[in-house]
């Protein structure tokens, strides 16, 4: 009973292992640490929250097209009234005699005052409702700028993922690299290894000098160092891809994609100016010169009539004990009489920034039309590069054959064996690297041509 226990625990544990994200595996292919760069990237996060931003900008424009609602409630109380007036106040003394004479037989009988007060106390409760009916198309135009800001925001934010995916297959493939340069120095050493053995075998026998044991033995020690030192070059890069991509595993990253055969990237060439049309920066450039238009016909706005209507209701006792509700309508047209100078300069300000930010676009878009031609010249080099590297590596490998025939048969030295070993290590590292290089370059004439 307890060994089927045991045995059900581990199943069950072995079962969750394999349901596990590649995260807790560490185990990552290039998609997986590219998904994982779009979810957890710090540039991609905050370009998405700027798109919501502008979303939030784009909805507080909107709401300038409704009627703005206020209420307000008041109120007063004064020591005596701020205004009084009664009979003795009047100014001609035969009609103050003739208010006192009335007021005396008539006045207090029916329990009038002989004297008005207002304004001592009193509150107030109302509420205001404004339309804007034309403001010179500063609403219009601003709604249409938000909705620019959002677009613009939303390219900012594929611009950054692609970004980041860039640098993402950049320190991945750069990984693969150095792990490739690390397997080609472990074959090395195996060979220095056997190679140090029977040297040191022969010298033991008296059949070589002790000179050409130091010589696989600095040569063993070297390729130690560089062991070395591309092992640090591997935690380093996988630090970096994993700073970049967020990937919250702390274990050794493991990458399962390899470099694969270099004939499956083959690209056609595309017509440069139709690739820059395509790209996200042109719309980009395209959307701030048409946000300074926009800002232009806002400024144009602000010197032309606004027109206004609205209406107020309101309930209280300000002047009198009692209380009242009145309610009225209301139109204004407001035109902007003195700013018509100050407008003329902030206008011919706009058309100085229009003019600019259409040169910068033009400017912009010549630049990239040389970056696509660039990037295809870098993809042809480095085709061509592989081709050399590949015959460099057979070439270093027919040597190394050969002179370590001639070693074996007394005819050459240890040095040139070792020399030999050298060269062919550096054809195979050079190999790595024209691979990965056309990987890269591969990749980055796609993103700048799709």
């Amino acid at each position: 009973m307890n060994k089927a226990i045991t045995l059900i625990i581990t199943l069950v544990c072995m079962s969750l292992n394999a349901q596990r994200l590649p995260v807790d595996s560490c185990m990552l292919s290039l998609d997986s640490c590219k998904a994982i760069a779009l979810r957890n990237n710090a540039a991609v996060k905050n370009a998405a929250l700027d798109v919501a931003a502008a979303q939030e900008v784009k909805r507080q424009a909107f709401t300038k097209y409704f009627p703005n609602v206020s209420v307000a409630a008041g109120g007063y109380y004064a020591a005596k009234p701020l205004l009084e007036y009664g009979i003795d106040n009047v100014g001609d003394a035969y009609a103050r005699q003739w208010l006192h004479n009335l007021y005396f037989e008539y006045g207090a009988a029916i329990g009038l005052p002989d004297r008005i007060s207002m304004f001592e106390n009193g509150v107030m409760a109302g509420a205001m409702v404004v339309q804007p009916v034309y403001m010179g198309g500063q609403i219009v135009n601003g709604n249409k700028l938000a909705k620019v800001g959002v677009e613009a925001a939303e390219l900012q934010s594929r611009l950054a993922e692609d970004n980041v995916l860039q640098q993402v297959e950049e320190y991945y493939w750069l990984v693969i690299s150095l792990q490739e340069n690390l397997k080609t120095l472990r074959q090395a050493k195996v060979f220095l290894d056997t190679l140090l053995r029977d040297v040191t075998a022969a010298s033991d026998a008296g059949l070589v000098s002790k000179n050409d044991v130091l010589k696989v033995k600095l040569k063993w020690n070297e390729i130690n160092a560089n062991i070395e030192k591309v092992q640090d070059g591997i935690v380093l890069s996988s630090e970096a891809l994993r700073v970049t991509a967020g990937i919250s595993c702390h274990g050794i990253l493991t990458l399962s994609d390899t470099v694969g055969d270099v004939s499956e990237w083959q690209l056609q060439r595309v017509d440069p100016w139709s690739a820059v049309l395509g790209r996200k920066e042109k719309q980009l450039l395209d959307l701030q010169v048409s946000a300074e238009e926009l800002k232009k016909k806002m400024a144009l706005g602000e010197t032309l009539p606004h027109v206004t209507v609205g209406g107020t209701a309101s309930y209280g006792n300000l002047v009198f004990d009692h209380y009242s509700a009145n309610a009225l309508a209301f139109a204004t047209v407001q035109v902007p009489l003195t700013g018509w100078w100050e407008a003329a300069h902030k206008l011919k300000q706009h058309d100085i920034l229009v003019e600019k930010a259409d040169n910068e676009r033009n400017d912009l878009l010549q630049k990239m039309y040389l970056e696509v031609m660039q990037a295809w010249n870098n993809y042809e080099d480095a085709c061509r590069q592989v081709e050399l590297a590949k015959l460099a590596v057979q070439e270093a490998e027919a040597n190394l054959r050969d002179v370590k025939a001639d070693y074996e048969a007394g005819l050459a030295p240890v040095s040139d064996l070792l020399e030999a070993q050298t060269l062919l290590l550096q054809a195979k590292s050079k190999r790595t690297e024209s691979r990965i290089s056309l990987k890269v370059k591969f990749e980055r004439y796609k993103i700048l041509t799709r």
